[in-house]
């Protein structure tokens, strides 16, 4: 399946908040970018408010996660023993480390992201804007109800509205499958159909149901129930590279792959849920630039910008974009009455489920192309 880069300008407001200025002075993560002062969101609060969003929309479930001890210091960290990329999507999107035990022989479990985030930074300058604000109904509550006295409690916030521009970039040669390397051998228990993978001391492993593959060794099945039928979904293998050393192969069948592509698209294309310092927000796009690429890296990002003519603003930098030789098959465009695009070229598209169908149907030729 192509590697799909997505970039997008929507309207924020203050969206992630930093540390406190004077006590009771509430800050915006801000940066310089030449020679100006820019808010932005990080890509820690875009991977929450898209997952909070996968979550809601899809019923993606929170993966577990354990507190470890690294020397004086508490880690928090998913727990593998109780997940994996084929039961959780979350850990199949954004990645994942698991330290283990070093008298086990292993050091950790880690997972490189499939989707690539960049910060979300503003496309107007930070003037410095500065709200009061104070608990006036509360105060006035107490006055009416009780016979204590009260007085506001009165803090500002430095605010900012602006465009923002961001991009997701997904690598479909990581997502859908990942692999453990572990010291320990897995063991099958053909009683339970359960393959107990060890991840450190024998009480420290990932149970899996599953069943083996005919004509196979240590191939195995995960079947799970979808509309009340029970498909392939997924498979799990081992093989062992040395005495001491075993890989874990974990695949995700190639159309429950593309569905949970088809959802985060979906979510990206429609708007994040983001909810930041009491105040609701959507994370809505106004433009979208959307491809196929064959190396999986946000090509889009550096060309796209905003100009203002009079009262109007304007996409500039998609005729660069369109230069680029990594794109790979049509350009997905989504404009909006508040910033068109009047650029033409056949390779731009305005058809989201054809745009979603190419990359289905490129993906179908291949396989026949390479099966022949």
């Amino acid at each position: 399946m192509k590697n799909i880069t997505l970039t997008m300008i929507f309207e924020g407001s203050a969206l992630n908040r930093d540390e406190k200025i004077g006590g009771n002075i509430l800050s915006i993560k801000k940066m310089n970018v030449n020679g100006e002062i820019k808010s932005y969101i990080g890509k820690p609060a875009i991977r929450h408010y898209l997952f909070e969003t996968l979550h809601k929309m899809y019923d993606w479930e929170p993966a577990k996660v354990k507190v470890t001890s690294e020397g004086q210091n508490k880690v928090v960290q998913f727990d593998v023993t109780q997940g994996d990329i084929i039961e959780n999507p979350e850990l199949d999107l954004f990645g994942f480390m698991h330290t283990l035990d070093k008298a086990s022989g292993d050091v950790s479990i880690t997972r490189k992201a499939p989707l690539g985030i960049t910060k979300a930074i503003s496309l107007n300058a930070y003037e410095q804007d500065l709200a009061f604000y104070a608990n006036h109904d509360l105060v006035k509550r107490v006055v009416n109800q009780t016979d204590q006295i009260a007085n506001p409690n009165p803090y500002n916030k430095e605010e900012h509205t602006s465009l923002y521009k961001v991009t997701f970039t997904l690598d479909n040669q990581i997502f859908g499958n990942d692999t453990w390397i572990l010291s320990r051998t897995p063991v099958f228990d053909e009683t339970n159909n359960s393959l107990r993978i060890f991840v450190g001391s024998n009480d420290e492993y990932r149970e899996i149901n599953c069943h083996p593959i005919q004509d196979t060794e240590n191939q195995f099945v995960i079947k799970k129930e979808i509309e009340g039928k029970e498909v392939d979904y997924a498979t799990v293998s081992y093989e062992e590279i040395n005495s001491r050393t075993y890989k874990i192969i974990f695949n995700l069948q190639p159309e429950f792959k593309m569905a949970r592509v088809s959802q985060i698209m979906r979510v990206l294309k429609n708007g994040l849920f983001a909810h930041s310092s009491g105040e609701s927000n959507t994370i809505v796009p106004l433009f979208i630039i959307a491809s196929g690429v064959k190396v999986p890296s946000p090509v889009f990002h550096s060309y796209i910008d905003i100009q203002k003519t009079k009262n109007e603003y304007k996409v500039i930098g998609i005729q660069d974009c369109l230069k680029n030789d990594w794109i790979d098959g049509q350009v997905y465009i989504q404009d909006c009455e508040r910033i068109p695009v009047e650029v033409q070229s056949e390779k731009i598209t305005q058809d989201w489920d054809l745009f979603l169908n190419n990359l289905q149907e490129n993906e179908e030729a291949e396989n026949e192309s390479s099966e022949s």
